[in-house]
């Protein structure tokens, strides 16, 4: 069993991180959380039957108890820096939330604690453990689609998942607290999910950006075109603006298509000339349930956690060289 300690209670932490540490009791017991918000302790406190001796308003309180062992960060994007320091120094583990950082400099510093401290580190790139993707990734490893060559994923929405009311809904689409919008928040997540479809990083990006339908100081919306080490493309299509946009998962090989679905059947193999259901269990989630179980094997066994600290640092400059190239108009490579 793992004590866990938990920063910023939020609505990620209500609709996503609270579901799985309750449906992973025999993993984790949440014995502290914090929040500078007492409506937000009470409302995840009470999900998580934390006692209201550990509903704490500071988080350096959270991280000088002795009995919490793991801390999950999940704090709005431009408190990660203090608060991952802070964490690393603390010598505890650590789970934070995406995005690491709002900026290269910010994500140097945090990867600089984290090898100073030797901190044992994992960053929520919690897509790639929904039973979709993890699905997908076993069909290409058996040669269901020949060799992958063309990831093309499209998902809009209206507006951008809103925060609570009693910190402040709109934080996501205000650059001073977000580092941008919907690039840094959605298209975030199909960066490191086009890397594990084509089987390789991502070695330049060209990006279009613009705000077209609300009145934000940040992009609405996102057009992005990869190219990756091992030769193969990526497109990527992510906004906040309409939500009417068909949505589009789609993985291309050479002997074959697997198609993701919002409805049932939730993924579809094309190959010989014809579709086939494939089954996959349940409908919508998060993924968290199986990454944290993932996390749990690894902080039991020794063994290096299922998403570094490394691999959100690859993914934030990736996120970067897509703003670079938004804002000036030419591909970038990924150094």
């Amino acid at each position: 069993m793992i004590n866990v300690g938990i920063v910023g209670c939020g609505r990620i932490i209500e609709d996503g991180h609270a579901p799985a540490f309750q449906k992973l009791t025999d993993r984790f017991n949440v014995v502290a959380i914090a929040d500078v918000t007492p409506e937000r302790r009470d409302a995840v406190g009470d999900m998580l039957n934390v006692s209201n001796d550990r509903r704490l308003a500071d988080w350096n309180e959270l991280l000088a108890l002795d009995e919490v062992e793991l801390v999950d960060m999940a704090l709005p994007h431009f408190l990660h820096l203090e608060s991952a320091v802070a964490a690393a120094r603390s010598g505890k583990k650590i789970l934070m939330e995406k995005p690491m950082a709002t900026s290269m400099d910010e994500a140097d510093q945090i990867m600089a604690a984290i090898r100073e401290n030797g901190s044992t580190a994992c960053i929520a790139h919690n897509y790639l453990y929904r039973q979709g993707p993890i699905k997908a990734l076993r069909l290409i490893e058996e040669g269901a689609i020949g060799e992958p060559f063309f990831y093309r994923q499209g998902a809009f929405s209206p507006r951008h998942y809103a925060g609570t009311a009693t910190y402040d809904s709109g934080w996501r689409a205000k650059s001073g607290m977000a580092g941008g919008g919907a690039l840094i928040d959605n298209s975030y997540h199909y960066l490191y999910t086009a890397a594990a479809f084509m089987g390789s990083p991502i070695a330049s990006v060209f990006t279009k950006m613009g705000t077209f339908v609300h009145d934000i100081d940040v992009e609405d919306t996102v057009l992005m075109s990869l190219t990756h080490a091992n030769g193969r493309f990526s497109a990527i299509e992510t906004g906040w603006s309409t939500g009417a946009a068909e949505p589009v998962n789609e993985i291309h090989g050479t002997e074959g298509t697997i198609a993701f679905r919002q409805e049932a059947p939730h993924m579809r193999l094309y190959r010989n000339g014809g579709w086939e259901d494939v089954e996959v269990d349940g409908g919508f989630s998060w993924g968290f349930i199986n990454l944290f179980a993932a996390y749990a094997d690894a902080l039991e066994s020794g063994e290096p956690p299922p998403v570094s600290f490394e691999d959100g640092y690859t993914n934030i400059k990736v996120v970067m060289a897509a703003y670079e190239s938004g804002r000036t108009g030419q591909p970038v490579d990924i150094s």
